[in-house]
């Protein structure tokens, strides 16, 4: 037998080798993550505070925003959550050898603070307090890393955030994020997925933005619910107090557009700001029914969109 023929069987034997290997690793059964690689993993996802941030960012301390005059139940003055843990709870999932998809739970239990009057002519506020549990939901995608001298996984891919009370009565349907010229437009929060870090051409990336970035940030949303009376959407993003250190900050959201189908209502909420702080941050907006803070019994009732953003 030449020379040139065994060369030539021995690529043949190579290359099925390399196919019945790929073949295996796509079509085969993928093996399960071990005990040791689920802790890897989620210690990336503990010490990362664009997975981590949900509590602090949504804690208003019992003090929220002023509401003004109402002619409801209640006269609110001020209103905010004020919250007493935040377990999290990861699963995984392994679509193939080299990916792995952590869904991320985060259970919010605390109390609403409403502080408020219930006539007009009270000179003296009551405070009103509600129990409540949120969650919120994220799904992050890790690669394994090609390298054998680092990380065995890296973290490639988050989705937007979604969650709120269980059996909420007021939906968001759609979150859209304006950072200067570009706009986010984000409708199914779980399958809505940014990437992360430099890694080829990336047709949707994670809002990366200078610390020194001073165009305007929109952030607008759509809700729908049945309550003929206006909803209370806020929107919460952290803040450098003067006071040293950050600070969550609630604002509430201005009503732009309203279109009532029959019994249900369409509303379109928006709120700016200009300037950033440092770091790996997420921005959330927190739809509420009104009796949620305008009636001193009616359960609490949310949805919860969040968006991450690094600002630099």
């Amino acid at each position: 037998m030449s020379k040139n023929l065994l060369w030539s069987l021995s690529m043949v034997l190579m290359l099925a080798l390399v196919v019945a290997g790929c073949s295996k690793s796509i079509n085969g059964p993928t093996e399960p993550l071990t005990d040791q690689q689920k802790q890897q993993i989620t210690q990336l996802i503990t010490s990362d505070p664009l997975f981590t941030s949900d509590g602090s960012t949504l804690n208003d301390d019992g003090t929220g925003m002023t509401l003004g005059k109402t002619e409801t139940s209640i006269y609110p003055r001020a209103w905010g959550r004020k919250i007493t843990s935040a377990d999290r709870n990861v699963t995984f999932e392994t679509p193939n050898d080299t990916t792995v998809i952590a869904t991320v739970t985060t259970t919010l239990i605390g109390n609403v603070i409403i502080r408020a009057k219930y006539n007009l002519s009270d000179t003296a506020l009551t405070t009103i307090t509600k129990p409540f549990t949120e969650t919120t939901v994220r799904k992050i995608k890790f690669y394994k890393n090609p390298f054998a001298f680092g990380p065995k996984w890296i973290t490639r891919e988050v989705s937007a955030a979604q969650g709120g009370t269980s059996g909420s009565l007021i939906t968001i349907t759609q979150l859209r994020a304006i950072f200067g010229t570009d706009t986010l437009t984000i409708t199914d929060p779980l399958s809505y997925f940014l990437q992360l870090g430099k890694f080829g051409m990336r047709e949707r990336e994670i809002a990366m933005l200078p610390s020194g970035f001073l165009q305007k940030i929109t952030i607008q949303v759509s809700v729908m619910s049945s309550d003929p009376d206006t909803d209370i959407v806020s929107l919460h993003r952290p803040y450098l107090s003067i006071f040293g250190g950050f600070r969550p900050l609630a604002t509430r959201m201005q009503m732009v557009s309203q279109t009532q189908n029959g019994n249900t209502y369409s509303r379109v909420y928006e709120q700016s700001w200009i300037g950033l702080i440092p770091g790996r941050h997420h921005v959330f907006v927190s739809a509420l029914t009104r009796s949620s803070i305008f009636d001193d019994v009616a359960t609490f009732s949310s949805q919860l969109w969040g968006l991450p953003y690094i600002a630099m």
